[in-house]
């Protein structure tokens, strides 16, 4: 592991290794949605977020913005790489965010007002925020907004995401979780990297 600032990546949006993007959308996505209900995956996504607060709390402010290259992960392309933990964070609120927002308006039968837009939700790690209180609030905020603002948690309407199609109000929520869940791995290999 490094901590490289200049080190060369893929660009962001270059996506997964072929492989490895055609076995999550066709195989691994679609069986845990078939598998994790909207409660469950609304805990996964709860139970990683609190793993991940853990781990950033670990952290000074100076280590929390330091960024450390990683080994090639699933479901992390080459771009996301070399993020510090607050980009990781700053990363999953804009994300997360999104999520509700998709998930709500196509609850309600609307088009979605976001995009699954995989340049605009990388980070920038400025360290211009406190990003971890931030994040500990954007938990309760995504647990509220799913619980008292979805309408039709079987709607099949859809918003598209460019590494796996249309994805209705469950699957974006299943895919929440997965999110959380991918990027508490990387956070472990961020703060063992700085160890």
């Amino acid at each position: 592991m490094s901590s490289d600032h200049d080190v060369q990546l893929a660009p962001p949006g270059a996506g997964l290794p072929k492989v490895q993007g055609f076995l999550l959308r066709y195989l691994v996505f679609p069986t845990f949605c078939r598998l994790t209900s909207w409660e469950k995956a609304g805990s996964l996504f709860q139970d990683e977020g609190q793993k991940l607060g853990a781990l950033a709390r670990k952290l000074s402010p100076e280590k929390l913005q330091q960024r450390v290259l990683i080994q090639p992960l699933w479901g992390i392309e080459d771009s996301s790489r070399n993020w510090s933990a607050e980009m990781v964070l700053e990363h999953l609120i804009e994300v997360g965010s999104r999520i509700a927002i998709g998930v709500v308006e196509l609850s309600h039968g609307q088009e979605a007002s976001v995009e699954a837009d995989i340049v605009a939700v990388k980070p920038k790690g400025h360290g211009e925020r406190d990003v971890l209180e931030e994040y500990m609030a954007f938990l309760d905020q995504y647990r509220r907004t799913l619980a008292e603002d979805v309408d039709d948690r079987r709607s099949t309407k859809t918003l598209v995401h460019p590494w796996f199609g249309d994805l209705t109000p469950h699957h974006w929520v299943c895919l929440g979780a997965v999110h959380q869940q991918i990027h508490r791995r990387q956070m472990e290999r961020i703060v063992a990297g700085l160890e």
